[in-house]
């Protein structure tokens, strides 16, 4: 049998494995269904997505915290320190990343233990699922575009979502929106903070993108979502700020998420793959003033998602594209 060849690929916790056992080897890693590859550090394919991570320090760019992990993706033919020499790229197995994200599928991840130059000299730890709750670019100090991942343990981070969709003392939050919110936060973290309802109410709980009301009730009520521009938690550092958020429907806001929605300085939304102008941000002048630094933020973690598309369809009309933003 190949060294390489794989079991059945499944989402979940190993059968009879229990969170914090150690293995001594890949070998015993795939003979406990814990990871299906022998000797490859991710699992999964770009349609079906990733099922398990085997993480051994092999990118200077990764971070363990213990309930949150950096993860770099896959690709970028790092050096002996762990420096990509040639950018990364959104296929194959980094493609599957993206769609957890998208999907919600959680990830088994493993630890090496006492790593020494990319090998665990100590064996490996199961350490229980994740889910990928972000992702992004960068550019690295060697002019190489590369892509991480922020994982979150699964039960950290259902904590964390039940936290931030609860109302604090000041005010309180509609049944409905608290139920939805709780339902939207298993795809992404969705913050009903006291900032973030103020911001709906101005709006009437009507997205600032498309303008279409979601009516969740029979008396009329709608149903909107705060969206930071400048993204909170690791490693964004957003500031949970009126100027910092956004009133939008779920889907606009999945694609402003994602990087498929942009927002130009003149506060004109720009489609984030061919870079065309798609309509006007709608912005109550005078009650709602919006940091052109976190538009800024948010366009240059998106400003080379798709540089190989942007490359070809400059060639082909540059005259009916936007300038490129960040």
């Amino acid at each position: 049998m190949s060294a390489k060849r794989s079991k059945s690929i499944y989402f979940g916790p190993p059968p009879n494995v229990t969170e914090g056992q150690w293995f001594k080897s890949h070998d015993d890693l795939h003979a406990a269904s814990v990871h299906r590859f022998r000797g490859r550090g991710i699992s999964g394919t770009a349609h079906e997505g990733v099922d398990s991570i085997v993480a051994s320090g092999g990118y200077a760019g990764d971070e363990d915290l213990g309930d949150t992990v950096i993860y770099t993706a896959q690709g970028g033919s790092p050096d002996s320190t762990g420096h990509i020499t040639s950018s990364q790229t959104l296929d194959g197995v980094n493609a599957g990343m993206v769609l957890n994200c998208r999907e919600g599928l959680p990830i088994r991840f493993v630890c090496g233990l006492e790593i020494r130059r990319g090998k665990a000299t100590g064996g490996y730890q199961y350490r229980g699922l994740y889910l990928v709750e972000d992702y992004w670019n960068v550019r690295t100090e060697r002019g190489h575009l590369m892509w991480q991942f922020r994982l979150t343990k699964e039960q950290a981070r259902d904590e964390l979502a039940c936290d931030a969709s609860a109302p604090d003392s000041s005010s309180e939050i509609d049944p409905t929106e608290l139920s939805d919110a709780r339902y939207v936060s298993t795809q992404r973290r969705v913050r009903n903070t006291r900032e973030t309802r103020a911001i709906k109410a101005l709006y009437e709980n009507v997205c600032q993108m498309c303008q279409v009301p979601i009516e969740v009730g029979v008396d009329g009520a709608r149903y909107s979502e705060g969206a930071h521009i400048h993204a909170l938690g690791r490693p964004h550092g957003g500031r949970d700020v009126r100027s910092n958020i956004l009133c939008l429907c779920p889907n606009c806001h999945v694609l402003f998420d994602h990087g498929m929605r942009l927002i130009t300085d003149d506060l004109n939304i720009v489609d984030g793959v061919n870079r065309r102008i798609i309509g006007k941000l709608h912005v109550k002048h005078g009650q709602h003033v919006i940091d052109r630094g976190c538009l800024a933020q948010h366009r240059s973690r998106w400003a080379d998602r798709a540089e190989g598309i942007w490359l070809r369809v400059m060639r082909a009309a540059p005259q009916s594209l936007a300038s490129r933003d960040g």
